[in-house]
């Protein structure tokens, strides 16, 4: 009788170790999925922005010097400017380096940089979804072990 406790003992022990490991798992996962969730919201973010600077260079290869715009500076906040040329915008190429280029260039380079975003999005939308699915399964292992 004396042995079989003591195999039922260590058989607790090692659910019991298991379980902890499980629960450690479980969370190091949680931590990864939100900080990947994080980065998934900067990257759409990112790739409104460029949808936005897109748009924006297509409504002013509608205007020509001399037009009127309204720009926001900031806290819901506008300015009027005019608008002394059109064939001139000055994009940010990495590194602090911003480059001036025609309006066609412009957008070219812009759909480039949100394609390798869109990429990005859904690179990091597969990797959560797996770790997602990961979790869930030492979920389901968990309950397994506490039920017992």
């Amino acid at each position: 009788m004396e042995e079989s406790e003591k195999e039922l003992t260590e058989k607790e022990r090692e659910e019991q170790a298991e379980l902890q490991s499980l629960v450690s798992q479980l969370r190091q996962y949680q931590a990864q999925i939100e900080q990947a969730t994080q980065e998934l919201l900067f990257v759409r973010q990112a790739t409104a922005e460029h949808d936005k600077a897109i748009e924006t260079i297509k409504q002013l290869k509608k205007m020509k010097a001399g037009d009127e715009l309204i720009v926001p500076i900031g806290a819901n906040s506008s300015i009027y400017v005019t608008l002394s040329s059109t064939d001139k915008i000055i994009v940010m190429v990495g590194g602090g380096v911003s480059a001036e280029k025609d309006p066609d260039a412009s957008m070219a380079y812009l759909t480039e940089k949100k394609t390798e975003l869109e990429t990005s999005q859904r690179e990091i939308a597969g990797i959560v979804q797996k770790m997602e699915q990961e979790a869930h399964r030492l979920q389901v292992r968990l309950q397994e072990l506490s039920s017992k």
